[in-house]
């Protein structure tokens, strides 16, 4: 039924020619800590002459044997999202909901020490306006609000709500610059607690685009200064911040090569104190070469590093090999450092995880997989295990009215 209303709302909009563009995404697998792991993704698009209804549905699974703890985040989320173009104004109203499932719900650690609770689903109504009133000149707002199913640990119901609503315009200068001016607020509610608080952050954005550089280069960049006014859930002032991005794409170094890097770094000012507060340097580079073949093969290597409270690195590398048509040998290997729990296992966890797979194509419209891998992790001592990883992806195609 509710896939049903909000077909019937929006099929009057259906007088001109009308496309469906549907998906289908499910994997799925488990190592002998969790099981029975798995995700189903699933949607479409309906669009007409200006407007488009989006739909997807998707469901997490996760669990645990208690072998270590996990946390456990399986749910249903369904999201519609309504686009309406009218001349220079676009409106597009949207609705998720979110389902918690299993025995132990997401665990939250309350504000202002109200102790324990567990999150059950939410339910968020929201709308957005967007309105191109000159060539360079466009103006936006959007508004949301969350109606949260959130119990605490003695069983009773919060009362959660959150407020949002936003608002800027952002010009695009003659040269190859535009600045964007935006503002912020957000209020939070809990009534069990007796906890409202509410936040403003006013924003300023200059980003770089330019069209066109030599060797097949192209290099963005954007620079926003966040100013914030409130206190977090520790009843701490938020601090004002500058974050930084540049991303630098390179097609075509060498024939068949592309490589791609992205820096941000993001800077806190609290009141006289000034501290670093996440710098994060992720590259790509793509290989790929028999592409004469029906499916063409492809090595990829990926790395990243963060900086902030916490120290995480990664690096990896991904190949596939095609063999015969559809069919093609993959093969992956991974190095993870992370911050960890596990009482004696020190501050840091290593992961180095590897395995072969296998891939067949069906043309464009599916693709079906699956990998075994192996994992060997350094906690209070060596573990190691493996793990069995498939999956499934649909794509039937257009589909005309």
């Amino acid at each position: 039924m509710r896939y049903i209303i909000p077909f019937l709302l929006v099929f009057p909009l259906a007088a001109s020619a009308v496309t469906l563009d549907s998906w289908l995404n499910f994997t799925t697998g488990g190592d002998s800590l969790s099981p029975q792991l798995g995700t189903l993704d699933i949607g479409g698009l309906l669009q007409g002459n200006g407007w488009g209804v989006l739909l997807q549905e998707k469901h997490v699974s996760m669990d645990t044997t208690g072998v270590v703890d996990r946390v456990l985040n399986s749910y249903s989320r369904t999201d519609l999202d309504i686009s309406i173009q009218a001349g220079p104004v676009r409106i597009n109203p949207d609705l998720v909901w979110t389902v918690d499932l299993g025995d132990d719900e997401p665990e939250l650690v309350l504000p202002v020490q109200g102790g324990i609770a567990y999150r059950e689903g939410s339910l968020r109504p929201g709308l957005g306006i967007e309105a191109q009133v000159s060539e360079n000149l466009k103006f936006f707002a959007d508004g949301f609000y969350w109606s949260r199913d959130i119990v605490h640990e003695d069983g009773s119901d919060l009362g959660w709500t959150d407020t949002r609503f936003s608002g800027g315009a952002t010009w695009d200068s003659p040269w190859i610059a535009s600045l964007t001016v935006a503002g912020l607020t957000h209020n939070t509610v809990a009534d069990y607690i007796d906890y409202d608080n509410t936040w403003n952050r006013y924003d300023v954005s200059v980003a770089l685009h330019p069209s066109t550089l030599p060797r097949n280069m192209y290099v963005t960049g954007e620079v926003t200064y966040s100013v914030y006014d409130g206190r977090d859930f520790l009843d701490a002032e938020i601090a004002d911040r500058l974050t930084s991005r540049v991303r630098l794409m390179q097609m075509g170094i060498i024939p068949s090569i592309s490589v791609n890097t992205i820096f941000e770094s993001s800077v806190d000012f609290d009141g006289e104190t000034v501290r670093n507060a996440c710098t994060a340097l992720e590259s790509r580079l793509v290989w790929r070469f028999l592409r004469d073949r029906e499916v063409p093969s492809a090595v990829i290597l990926s790395g990243r590093l963060t900086r902030s409270s916490i120290r995480t690195e990664k690096a990896g590398i991904f190949s596939r090999i095609n063999i015969y048509r559809g069919l093609s040998l993959l093969a992956e290997a991974e190095a993870r450092v992370t911050p960890t729990s596990v009482a004696g296992a020190g501050p840091d966890r290593q992961r180095y995880v590897f395995g072969p797979g296998l891939e067949y194509q069906f043309g464009n419209r599916a693709r079906i997989w699956g990998i075994v891998e192996q994992e060997r992790t350094d906690l209070t001592r060596n573990e190691n295990w493996w793990r069995i990883r498939s999956g499934l992806e649909f794509y039937p195609g257009t589909v005309s009215f």
